[in-house]
């Protein structure tokens, strides 16, 4: 039995054939023309059967927690599935029957055209693909635009790819989607800090003497409310309390600043309240909160993934006499002394250029949209996405258009909930 007998093998247990179950535009095809690499690809529109070699490559390989199978799977059976869209995941084999890469796409169907997206949608910190820790060489640079045009050809119809918010690095090695063309900043970037050993000897060296100053006398008053404690809900149903409260207390914050609920639309809070309760995702999703004698003061919720914690929600109570000394920041500050603890040596916190991340972070994490139209149709839907984006950006790069900006949209806000609360 050749390799490639064992990896097409390999390949039709998982698609379904043995059970003939082949799902459609879901062929293998061997790159042999001039640069294009020797591999195997295969589309897949369901992802339990990819479960197992999907957590092989997570752990062995190069990618982010959004690219986890817990995460992905969870975000397609809440959220995707109600957004209209149909899984489309890309894997390459080698010859030996090893999964190369996993591209976590989908395709969305639209009026006009369907589009080409990653699963994992806006609440998808980091989008790009999995890979393994050897993708390069077996596939160059080079070649990967070849590829993904192959690629792009054995997909289900769409008319345009819209791949937004990828990292120009997946773990160790380059992201190879930025060899492709069409590449644009995000509005945003990402930011991230290295721990020390300890956090004792991290503290001190990014904190300035006002600050910890400040920092002791916020945590005495704190003190003189209640006993502080930091807690890591245990059971699925403190998990679920501690979310739901983390999930009021950011509603009240979207309200103050004239932001969207994404708690509202559908399937976000039933996709949380999955992995909050899912056994197999304890390692993964984090939660905790601080409470100051009997008050919930400040929540979090992370991702605990290849030795780095991703901070990727937080709130404190607004409403509480707590609220008056800083909650949110002395909670972070035991959430980085529980990572360090905990043996991660990177804090990310991931997407958004807020001014307190300034305070802790060196690294500076680019990220990167990429949009390709194949029809005019397409154009004309991408051309304002795209002028739109450009416009988000130059506004959020620019501090005095910013703060402006905020302010009338928690103007705002704050008028459409005072006048939707009398009604």
């Amino acid at each position: 039995m050749t390799p490639l007998t064992t990896a097409f093998e390999r390949f039709t247990d998982l698609a379904g054939f043995a059970t003939g179950r082949q799902a459609e535009n879901s062929p293998v095809r061997q790159q042999n023309r001039a640069g294009r690499p020797e591999i195997l690809l295969s589309v897949h529109e369901d992802i339990e059967p990819l479960k197992e070699v999907w957590q092989v490559l997570e752990r062995d390989g190069d990618g982010t927690p959004f690219q986890s199978y817990l995460w992905v799977s969870a975000w397609q059976r809440h959220i995707g599935t109600k957004q209209g869209i149909r899984p489309a995941i890309v894997v390459g084999w080698d010859n030996e029957g090893g999964a190369l890469f996993i591209f976590p796409l989908g395709v969305q169907r639209g009026f006009v055209c369907n589009k080409l997206v990653w699963l994992g949608g806006d609440i998808t910190d980091y989008q790009g693909p999995l890979l393994a820790r050897d993708f390069v060489w077996h596939v160059s640079p080079a070649q990967f635009p070849n590829l993904w045009a192959d690629i792009r050809e054995m997909l289900p119809i769409h008319h345009m790819a819209a791949l937004s918010r990828m990292p120009e690095r997946i773990g160790g090695q380059a992201n190879p989607f930025m060899t492709l063309g069409g590449l644009r900043r995000h509005a945003s970037s990402a930011h991230c800090t290295v721990l020390k050993e300890d956090w004792a000897t991290y503290y001190n060296e990014k904190r300035s003497s006002g600050s910890k100053k400040r920092d002791k006398q916020k945590r005495r008053k704190l003190e003189e409310l209640g006993e502080v404690s930091f807690i890591t809900p245990a059971t699925a149903e403190e998990r679920v309390a501690c979310f739901d409260a983390l999930a009021k207390q950011k509603s009240v914050a979207f309200a103050r600043m004239g932001v969207a609920n994404f708690f509202e639309k559908p399937g976000h809070l039933d996709f949380y309240r999955d992995l909050a309760t899912n056994p197999e995702a304890e390692e993964l999703f984090h939660l905790s909160h601080m409470r100051v004698g009997d008050t919930v003061a400040a929540t979090s919720c992370g991702l605990s993934f290849g030795g780095r914690y991703h901070y990727i929600l937080a709130a404190y109570d607004e409403t509480a006499e707590t609220a008056r000394f800083s909650p949110g920041m002395a909670q972070l500050m035991e959430l980085m002394a529980h990572a360090t603890e905990e043996g991660h040596t990177v804090f990310d916190f991931t997407i958004g250029d807020e001014a307190y991340k300034e305070q802790w972070c060196e690294l500076e994490v680019p990220l990167y949209d990429h949009f390709e139209p194949d029809t005019f149709a397409s154009w004309a839907v991408l051309g304002p996405k795209i002028a739109y984006l450009r416009a988000k950006r130059f506004i959020k790069q620019t501090p005095v258009l910013w703060q402006g900006f905020t302010r009338l949209r928690a103007a705002f806000g704050g008028f459409f909930s005072a006048h939707t609360a009398r009604a």
